[in-house]
Order: structure tokens, then sequence, then C-alpha cells
């Protein structure tokens, strides 16, 4: 029964086994969407251990959608970049999705503002992140946002806004 059970796309693990007194228990460990990811007509779910997940014809995850063919190892940042994204309230409401342009470069496309955040390499971006945060904190409530075509975070330091 349990390698019936595991193998569905959705079961991460299960557990099957009669207690002392002849009850049959069953314990399952799911799968969790962590990203969804589009790569042309390609479409699947990242787990949290960056593993790849069939898309569901039940139900839908609400995650962020990732665009793009990502290596093996940018996938590992993808779940590390969507970890970290979904752990801050501020950036969980503000990033609803991540493109790849070009080899290595990357863009995160925000719910709120007519720009786009450039943040090039995925390597490092805690720091990019942090900074885009205090830029955020700090100019937010005194600038209109929908004036910035696009705000850089590539630059070691700095954050370059581009105005449209």
């Amino acid at each position: 029964m349990e390698r019936k059970l595991n193998n569905y796309p959705f079961i991460k693990k299960s557990e099957v086994f009669l207690s002392v007194d002849g009850t049959l228990n069953i314990k399952i460990w799911q799968k969790e969407p962590l990203l969804r990811i589009k790569n042309g007509n390609k479409e699947y779910y990242l787990t949290k251990d960056a593993d790849n997940l069939e898309l569901s014809s039940f139900y839908s995850s609400k995650v962020i959608l990732a665009k793009g063919p990502f290596s093996k190892e940018e996938k590992k940042y993808l779940t590390n970049l969507v970890k970290f994204i979904n752990s801050d309230e501020l950036l969980k409401n503000q990033i609803i999705s991540i493109k790849k342009n070009n080899k290595n470069s990357f863009v995160l496309i925000p719910k709120i503002g007519n720009h786009h955040i450039i943040l090039g390499n995925i390597k490092n971006f805690k720091n990019k992140l942090n900074k885009l945060k205090a830029f955020y904190k700090q100019y937010l409530n005194k600038i209109d946002i929908n004036q910035y075509q696009s705000i850089d975070l590539q630059y070691k330091d700095q954050i370059v806004a581009k105005k449209r």
C-alpha cells in the first residue's frame, strides 16, 4: 500500500501501519509547491526540495510564477530565493513573478508599481533584496513608484532607479 501511495506525484512519503488494536493508520507527507515554472509550453511546479512536480488538474497553488529555462543549479537558487521572499512580509506581498532574461540575468515583477526589478545574477540575492527593502521603506511613501521604469539591484552597494 505504501508503494502504491508513494507513486502518486503529490505524495512525498507515506507510512502505513497497523496499531496494536488493529486500526489501520496512514501517514502522508505531501510535496509542497513553492513556485510555478513556465518554459514555453511546459509548465510545472518546483517543490521546496527543488524537485519538479506536475500540475494538478484539480488544484492550482497560489505561488510565484517563474518564466524561462532554468538549469538544475538555478532551480536550487530559485527555491532559496522564493523561500527568502516568502519569509519576508513586504517582499511576499510585492513580488509576484520572476523572469529569466538571458544567461544569468533575472528580473522580478512587482505587484504594485509599473516597474521591474533587475536582480541580475541570482547568486547574491539576499543582499540585493535587503537593499530593495531598504529602498522601499525609505522612499515608497515619498515618491510615486509608477514614475520608475526599473529598479536595478545588480551593482554593489547601490540601487539605480531609472525614470520613464
